[in-house]
């Protein structure tokens, strides 16, 4: 972004003053030297305008960058520090908050009280009584290269129930303090070019106990498991176990190093210790074996369990040798266990009869696709497993039935059974993770996130095999998104089922306080728990959201959504079947409720715009002093839409709970440009418009943007007459236009405020630079804040030698070009939504992450912050002091009134005796409470009195000497 430089501000001065002192000149003439002015504000090459292109970019932290413009240099001798600019500006933008949750295993810990997940730059501690954020660990990952550095593997440390390991792609592992957030420096880094998975496992040499980690490595020349010795929490060496030629991960193991597991394609790897106990970390050794499956492999999980041994021929042929168990998950749906793997690899070996036979597994064949995850239970007797199905598939080994826990909200990405069995862990496709009782299948603590799509699309196990389908266009795409008028804490944003379907037909709403989703509801038909393709193997596709619009009070939210058969179903031999003639649009109008913010139809308009056909919907917008939307679309005309009375026959109609029922009308229509209909599909796409309300609801303007012309209309929105025309302020496609005060901020591929009062342009800019590595702007945003009269810009492009995006926001005032605020962000943003009241902006960039900028107040302030943070991460076993069977109830030390004032006072030693915590052992609670059964149980007048007789026990004495 390049602003004006001073002698073009100057020039402005003077034009307007000379236009001031000659009168108002014709319309064409001042279109004229508008766009004269436009065409002048271009990138300089020199002086301050170049400055901020030219001052080097400063990494902060979470991989934030941001810009600052040279200043002049003090002259003094010695090393000379670059002066920045905005590092005391007003505004402040705050560290990312939610994230999106990585492919990886959740930890739950041995106490079932935490479940520790991981995020793309974090790992985050949940509460699971209360799904509560309780800590954040901010990893220093390195984020600057082209292949950033990610979290690969997290594992629990099988010594000490404190700590965690965590693996990075460049080869650093941490040994991580979760309880306290401590140990963020690396413990050790290996040599290696990426590593691809770490499992950590309690080994004894001779009479030493130590843990050590086994890493997955990989190089140019070939992949390795490789074993660590660390000793005294120092990195002391470490060992090749054994390589392979593809690469290996998704390792584990088990029995206290006993055995080891993983896989590498479409091969098996499983290692057993050829000693029973390694005297040292050098004598540790392992015997592999390679098992070839008939299918690529995308999991696997091995168990091993004590032998038990039923006669004595058994236990002379096999010892005590643990029964290793493996089972594996393949693209193509099925899942081959190997029972007792070990003994029968043997036999193969040293049986000559057995030499022309092969190990064959059991299979089980029941997903239609790529299995996601599969685990042993801790009995060992089903075999859990999940994927893109969404359902819970739980096979009984012994009699071969399937149970099923369908109709869950998205893709199962991975399971982990707790340490006694008693629940199941789930992460979700839509940035979800559950835990589940395994007696009743129900949800015991939700996690949910932020559920939008990500920029690129991640990885997807289904991908390995090459189906027919709509495959997901990496793009940014803009998020359409709203603030509740009624809760400014309520954030809504259009997401869809997961990150596999491109189509956006849900809205979530997000607590910005907890960061917590707190519903989802569907705008639109949606498939999202049947059979959703076609007989043909191709996916049902489902409407898009491309709109939403809270009224002024929050009682009303409009949404616009369309849906276009895909290509594959066309016929081009027949006219009929054409693109545009199949298209459906909505204009739908729903009623907040009062309860719960949930939405309830009440007026869906069928082709709100439309000429021959239906036409898209570019723009909608809400008045902010009265129950009136506006809509503008590609038939040329924009409409109002107002709430009337619904009546039947004479007689008001009334909904539940007595609420007077409306319907919504169009109450005006303006034609700004003409469109019959007869243009093709390639005018139609490449046609954009926007419409806003001023801030008094007086006037309607409207911008849009046809291959053959674009304009600006200024409309009296209470009579519809077109006051005013501009042109030439619109170049390429329109990103947004809003108005603030008396000035309209217009958004294309140039940036143009322009004075609806004088009918003059204020300052304009180009958006576009001149280095010749990067392209024009794949996505804008345009967000405008009544509370402080700015108006934010963010503008995402496309690098031209790579797929990477670079995305930078700037703040704004109406009456300066220069920005305020000039920010570098390290993900593509896919909305800018004001806050209501506070003053500010919310970001949601392309990784699911929300940011906080705003003017004068604390950042962290907007959004939830780890109990830690807040120093409320105590548990009660902290603040009971060790007295974690009793409840504690101080006293209160309340000021006393003036009628207390004239009770007597009592003596010193009788107010110590009264005044006395009140101990009370859960028992004695029990013994009230659980005594007998609810319908059973005594008066609750009853119950109050015996509870307060429990409080109110005096204090027992104290024998003295």
């Amino acid at each position: 972004m390049a602003p004006h430089t001073d002698t073009q501000e100057s020039q402005a001065t003077k034009r307007k003053r000379e236009l001031d002192e000659q009168g108002r000149r014709k319309r064409s003439k001042q279109d004229k030297q508008a766009k004269q002015r436009l065409s002048e504000a271009q990138p300089q090459t020199n002086g301050n305008a170049a400055a901020p292109e030219q001052q080097q970019s400063r990494p902060g932290e979470d991989g934030v960058v941001t810009k600052h413009k040279r200043q002049p240099r003090p002259k003094k001798k010695g090393a000379l520090a670059a002066v920045d600019q905005y590092g005391t500006s007003a505004w402040k933008v705050s560290q990312p908050m939610g994230g999106r949750i990585l492919n990886i295993d959740p930890l739950l810990t041995a106490d079932e009280k935490h479940l520790i997940l991981a995020y793309n730059t974090s790992l985050q501690v949940y509460s699971t009584a209360d799904s509560l954020l309780l800590r954040k660990i901010q990893l220093p990952l390195d984020r600057r290269e082209a292949q950033a550095e990610q979290i690969m593997a997290i594992c629990l440390s099988p010594i000490s129930n404190d700590h965690l390991w965590v693996a990075s792609s460049n080869g650093r592992l941490w040994r991580v303090d979760w309880t306290t957030g401590s140990g963020l420096e690396p413990l050790f880094d290996l040599d290696c070019l990426f590593l691809s998975g770490l499992a950590v496992e309690r080994v004894t040499f001779g009479k030493t106990v130590q843990e050590v980690p086994y890493a997955c490595v990989g190089d140019q020349l070939s992949w390795r498991i490789v074993a660590c010795n660390v000793q005294g929490g120092e990195f002391k060496s470490s060992k090749t176990l054994m390589e392979h030629d593809a690469v290996v991960q998704k390792v584990q193991a088990v029995k206290n190093g006993f055995a080891i597991a993983a896989t590498a394609d479409t091969d098996i790897i499983v290692g057993h210790l050829r000693s029973g106990t390694p005297g040292t970390f050098e004598e540790l050794s392992y015997e592999f074996f390679v098992l070839d499956c008939s299918d690529e492999i995308t999991c696997m999980d091995v168990r091993a369990t004590e032998r038990i041994h039923l006669t004595r021929t058994s236990q002379s042929k096999t010892g005590d040798e643990p029964v290793v168990e493996v089972v594996v998950g393949c693209a193509r749906g099925s899942i081959f266990y190997y029972n007792d793997l070990l003994p029968q690899i043997r036999h193969l070996q040293t049986s000559r009869k057995a030499r022309h036979l092969s190990l064959q597994p059991r299979k089980s064949h029941w997903h239609r696709r790529a299995v996601h995850a599969v685990k042993w239970s801790r009995d060992g007797n089903y075999i859990i497993s999940g994927g893109s199905e969404q359902t819970l598939a739980m096979l009984q080994l012994d009699t071969g039935k399937l149970d099923f826990l369908p109709h869950l909200s998205a893709t199962i990405e991975n399971i982990v059974i707790s340490s006694r069995g008693s629940s199941y862990v789930i992460h979700l496709d839509d940035n979800s993770a559950m835990i589940l009782s395994t007696a009743e299948m129900k949800p015991t603590t939700y996690i949910s996130g932020v559920q939008t799509h990500l920029v690129p699309p991640p990885f997807s196990k289904d991908e390995l095999v090459h189906r027919v389908g709509q495959k997901i266009a990496d793009e940014v795409v803009r998020i359409p998104s709203a603030v509740n008028p009624t809760n400014p804490s309520r954030l809504l944003m259009c997401v869809g089922n997961g990150q596999h379907n491109p189509a956006t037909p849900m809205i979530q709403t997000v607590d910005l306080s907890t960061i917590q989703s707190i519903s989802k509801q569907a705008l639109t038909r949606t498939n999202p728990t049947d059979i959703n393709v076609t007989p043909k193997g191709f996916p049902i596709t489902e409407p898009h959201v491309t709109g939403v619009a809270f009224s002024f009070d929050g009682k009303w939210l409009a949404t616009t959504d369309e849906w276009e058969p895909p290509v594959h179903n066309i016929d081009p031999t027949k006219p009929s079947s054409s693109d545009p003639d199949q298209r459906e649009v909505y204009l739908k109008i729903w009623s907040v409720t009062e309860e719960d913010n949930s939405l309830e139809l009440l007026a869906r308009i069928n082709n709100p715009h439309s000429t021959t056909r239906g036409e898209p919907v570019f723009g909608l917008a809400s008045d902010p002093t009265s129950h009136r939307f506006a809509t503008i679309g590609s038939d040329g005309f924009v409409r109002t839409w107002r709430p009337i009375v619904r009546q039947r026959d004479g007689v008001l109609v009334k909904g539940k709970q007595g609420r007077q029922l409306h319907s919504w009308t169009c109450s005006q229509s303006v034609a700004i440009y003409e469109n019959d209909g007869s243009d093709g599909q390639d005018v139609v796409s490449k046609s954009t418009g926007a419409v806003c309300f001023s801030q008094d609801g007086s006037i309607l303007v409207t911008a849009h943007s046809t291959p053959t012309s674009s304009a600006i209309h200024i409309i009296n929105a209470e009579t519809g007459e077109v006051r005013n025309v501009v042109y030439h302020l619109i170049e390429g496609s329109v990103q947004g236009i809003e108005v603030i005060g008396s000035q309209l901020i217009v958004l294309s591929d140039i940036l143009a405020v322009y004075d609806l009062v004088s009918d003059e342009l204020t300052y304009g800019m180009q958006l576009r630079r001149e280095e010749q590595q990067l392209g024009p702007a794949v996505l804008s945003h345009l967000a405008v804040d009544q509370a402080t009269s700015t108006f934010a810009v963010a503008v995402s492009r496309r690098k031209l030698e790579s797929t990477s995006v670079q995305t930078e926001l700037a703040i704004f005032s109406p009456n300066k070009s220069e920005p305020e605020l000039l920010q570098r962000f390290p993900q593509p943003i896919a909305a800018v939504i004001p806050t209501l009241g506070a003053g500010g902006f919310i970001v949601v960039d392309a990784a699911a992450q929300l940011w906080s900028v705003s003017q004068g107040r604390d950042t962290q302030s907007a959004f939830a912050q780890p109990l830690a943070d807040l120093s409320l991460d105590m548990d009660a076993e902290e603040v009971g002091a060790g007295e974690s069977a009793a409840i504690v109830m101080e006293a209160d030390a309340g000021d006393a009134s003036d009628d207390e004032m004239d009770l007597d006072i009592p003596d010193a030693g009788d107010l110590d005796d009264d005044l006395h915590p009140a101990v009370i052992a859960p028992q004695r609670l029990a013994e009230l409470f659980d005594g007998a059964p609810a319908f059973a149980m005594p008066p609750i007048e009853d119950m109050f009195y015996q509870v307060t007789k429990l409080f109110s026990t005096k204090k027992p004495a104290v024998a003295t000497a």
